[in-house]
């Protein structure tokens, strides 16, 4: 009985979900991988049984036939999806949506929805609201609709991506607005406010390039290997400034802030060797080593008269030239 059981519950496990499917005979062969020797007899009749309990279905349109489990059936955990899992499966569903390829979505499906009723199922006070409606993930800035990437353009790059195969297609220039057709070798993808980059090399270069999925058409994935960098590391890419808009190297950055915003930064240092000295009148001098980027000097705008830059020299030249700009703009406001 116990071997029995043993095997039926390994060829549950090898019944695929639809679309795919499995017939019996390849189910029986890899039973036999497993140790189980059983007839595709025994296993066909062990489905059809088991499909007046579980969500299984035959496809006998054509010999030979195959089982899968159903698209929408329920999930069949053992043991049960719990309430920590069941959250852990709802955030993904809702915030890693942009970075899963969409077969995976579809194939996750079944566990969102298990999730939800899990989720929805805790006891609560009556009229108090379930797990799902008490969390979510927000963005910090100035909120921005996400651009739209075609359908046909995410599928072709997460499957090259996923494959190790160049892709073309037609890119859009962000200025000037020509488009121009691309052979890149897909290294990896990141999300970043809500918009999805592409880290390649073109052709048989092998500089690093961004690329931004939305602003892509026509895309068609190869059967050509990608052209790796030697070394290459999307980590290291990451925090040597590739996603930051890189303006120059590492600098020391010396600014004076008011006291809001150095006790934001005594929370969230800008490195591990940032030093923070009160001074005289309420300000605090801020040290810290950081990568000159797009994203850094827009930071240290977004907090206004309450930064001073005082070091390097060219950036705060660079910041000087940018308040009497605006000096000059909001100069004639009545």
């Amino acid at each position: 009985m116990s071997d029995t059981l043993m095997r039926q519950w390994h060829m549950l496990r090898l019944v695929p979900r639809h679309p795919a499917k499995r017939d019996t005979s390849e189910i029986k062969a890899r039973l036999a991988d497993e140790g189980f020797e059983v007839t595709p007899r025994t296993i066909q009749r062990d489905l059809m049984a088991f499909s007046s309990v579980f969500p299984l279905a035959c496809d006998d349109r054509s010999k030979p036939f195959g089982w899968s489990w159903m698209a929408d059936g329920n999930v069949m955990d053992i043991p049960g999806m719990d309430s920590h899992t069941a959250l852990a499966f709802f955030l993904a569903d809702r915030y890693l949506e942009p970075m899963l390829p969409r077969e995976t979505i579809h194939h996750l499906q079944p566990h969102f929805d298990k999730a939800g009723q899990v989720l929805d199922a805790i006891p609560t006070d009556s009229g108090a609201p379930s797990w799902r409606d008490k969390v979510r993930v927000l963005r910090r800035g100035q909120f921005l609709s996400a651009p739209v990437v075609a359908r046909d353009v995410q599928n072709e790059i997460y499957d090259a991506l996923l494959l190790n195969r160049r892709v073309r297609f037609t890119y859009k220039a962000r200025h000037h607005g020509e488009s121009k057709a691309y052979e890149v070798s897909p290294l990896g993808l990141v999300l970043k406010d809500a918009v999805i980059y592409l880290i390649c090399t073109c052709w048989d270069y092998t500089d690093i390039r961004l690329m931004t999925l939305h602003r892509m058409s026509d895309a068609i994935k190869t059967d050509i290997p990608v052209t790796l960098p030697d070394g290459f590391s999307l980590d290291a890419y990451i925090a040597s400034g590739g996603l930051d808009f890189a303006e120059g190297g590492e600098i020391n950055l010396k600014a004076r802030v008011d006291a809001d915003v150095a006790y934001h930064l005594g929370e969230r240092p800008l490195h591990p060797d940032q030093r923070l000295v009160e001074l005289d009148g309420g300000e605090w001098l801020l040290e810290a080593s950081v990568q000159d980027t797009g994203e850094l000097r827009w930071w240290l705008l977004g907090f206004g008269d309450r930064i001073e830059v005082v070091e390097p020299e060219p950036l705060r030249q660079d910041f000087s030239a940018i308040a009497k700009s605006m000096a000059a703009k909001y100069g004639n406001t009545p």
